[in-house]
């Protein structure tokens, strides 16, 4: 088991996410429930100074809520066609909710694969 030196910030879908789908697909979905086990984490640098874990979350998400809400609906609108012209964070917190992991371990025998999504 390997400690990572990055905290987790875990996102998970909610209800508007799903209702967008809708809009825009005709595959069936999954349920709400099953839509949510479906999570994803993003690894960030530790902070360098302890604060209180309010405003850690407040400050992660104000400056990475963009990167992350073109992240999650690309899975289902590649090109973000479908997607609200104009995301801020509120709507983005209405569409996921947030969590923050302090310690990430890497409990993987294989070697880590490491890819730039964005040059993909």
């Amino acid at each position: 088991m390997k400690l990572l030196n990055r905290i987790s910030l875990v996102i998970t879908p909610q209800q508007p996410m799903l209702d967008w789908i809708t809009t825009f697909t005709n595959e069936e979905l999954p349920s709400l429930i099953e839509f949510q086990s479906e999570s994803s984490s993003y690894l960030l640098d530790e902070p360098e100074n302890e604060l209180p874990i309010d405003v850690l979350i407040t400050e992660i998400i104000s400056q990475h809520y963009l990167t992350i809400w073109q992240s999650e609906l690309s899975v289902w609108d590649e090109f973000l066609d479908h997607a609200p012209t104009q995301p801020n964070l509120n709507l983005f917190l209405q569409w996921f909710n947030v969590q923050l992991s302090g310690l990430t371990f890497d409990l993987a025998q294989d070697q880590l694969m490491v890819a730039d999504v964005e040059s993909m």
